[in-house]
């Protein structure tokens, strides 16, 4: 049977992939501690960065902002110098305290020039990992092929774009055996102006929070613009501003079922950090929006990447572990699912005693390195501390109930 010949080309991805293989062979181990100290010193330096861009802005008559949409056809997709310095002090500095081995996904990974410019830099002074010596200690060493940090340098880009910077966040999450166990939530602009310093909030689930910077301000009652009871009454049902028919539903049913009123928050993090806080009951969101990046489209356009792809995970299942060798993992196939736009605001949630589920009342799925596809699109159900397992499964039970949450579920798994 003839076959597609392999352009010549083509043979340095499969040097690529061997020395990826051969980097995979040889693992690391880290603690929890020191490895979330970092996480916390790196997302304090993100919220620097971004406060300094706000800075610049504000100091310019025409307050001007340098931004690119990744999606000319999408105003959510923005990206701006905030985005980009954010990026480099978090990425650049983790990678330079814990090397190669530790795995980081960021969100602007797929900037080529981001990346060149990365590579050229160095961070001083070194990323603190004694933060949590006397609070942690010692733990049991994590195998590094377990572990993935996932970053999204500024959360709510598009909020920053318009102004709205108190839906702005800094998200440093740590995932574990693909599930969010720990993290840090940095807070630039504590109050939505630049008055007072920055904040972050870490945690780590089953051993709770704490705050590193200026005293959080915010919880466990509605922030002030949602304070008007007649206007916004109680409970508070978080929710972003879809028209999407799925959405329209679920806000309807959950005041219908649980009485009170829907309130908007931009920004994942903020909408997921909100219900932690206590600041609503619930949040509600059918999706993780977001553009497939370059590199999925690069791949997915190649002709002879399923030469690679195929010998590659053949040598892999012989040579590593099961859970390291998911090619479109490394190739960041599945770039879309958006990953570091929840495991932050989860693991802060479910250290705070909350609970997180998908749409349909399903464990969250998209940490791991098989994730379903589309998996972004399943979105979240976040329940705040306080209000009982119970309530969680009821909300999720009437999301489920819905004909257009059926439908729309239907269309995703398709």
């Amino acid at each position: 049977m003839p076959t597609t010949p392999v352009p010549r080309g083509a043979y340095s991805y499969y040097v690529i992939v061997l020395c990826l293989l051969l980097k995979l062979s040889v693992s690391s181990s880290f603690q929890i501690g020191p490895l979330l100290s970092t996480c916390v010193d790196a997302c304090d330096r993100g919220c620097t960065e971004i406060r300094k861009v706000q800075a610049a802005r504000e100091t310019n008559d025409d307050n001007f902002l340098k931004v690119e949409l990744k999606d000319a056809q999408d105003p959510r997709s923005a990206l701006t110098e905030a985005d980009e310095a954010a990026h480099r002090a978090i990425v650049g500095s983790l990678r330079e305290a814990w090397g190669d081995e530790l795995r980081i996904v960021g969100e602007e990974d797929d900037d080529e020039d981001l990346a060149n410019t990365l590579a050229e830099m160095t961070f001083e002074p070194p990323l603190d990992r004694d933060l949590f010596v006397d609070e942690i200690g010692e733990t049991a060493d994590i195998d590094a092929s377990k572990i993935t940090i996932f970053v999204d340098p500024l959360d709510g880009t598009r909020e920053f774009v318009e102004g709205r910077l108190e839906n702005c966040q800094v998200l440093v999450g740590i995932a574990i055996d693909g599930k969010a166990i720990a993290g840090a939530v940095g807070i630039p602009f504590l109050d939505g102006t630049m008055d007072n310093e920055s904040t972050v909030i870490y945690g780590i689930d089953g051993m709770g929070t704490g705050v590193k910077g200026a005293t959080l301000t915010r919880g466990p009652y509605p922030l002030d613009k949602h304070i008007d009871g007649v206007k916004y009454p109680r409970p508070h049902h978080a929710t972003g501003d879809s028209t999407a028919e799925v959405m329209d539903a679920c806000r309807q049913r959950t005041i219908k079922r649980f009485g009170g009123s829907t309130v908007i928050y931009g920004g994942a993090g903020n909408k997921i950090l909100a219900a932690a806080l206590g600041e609503v009951s619930c949040s509600i969101q059918h999706k993780v929006g977001g553009p497939v990046s370059f590199a999925s489209a690069k791949f997915d356009s190649c002709p002879w990447f399923d030469h690679i792809f195929l010998v590659a995970e053949f040598i892999l299942s012989y040579s590593v572990p099961h859970q390291m060798y998911d090619l479109t993992y490394l190739f960041n196939i599945h770039s879309a699912n958006l990953k570091w736009d929840l495991c932050a605001p989860e693991a802060i949630l479910k250290a705070m005693g909350g609970k997180m589920t998908d749409l349909f009342g399903e464990e969250i799925q998209i940490y791991r390195d098989d994730a379903p596809t589309r998996c972004n699109e399943r979105g979240y159900l976040a329940s705040a501390p306080g209000s009982e397992e119970i309530f969680h499964e009821a909300l999720a039970a009437n999301m489920v109930a819905l004909d257009a949450v059926q439908k729309y579920k239907e269309e995703i798994e398709a």
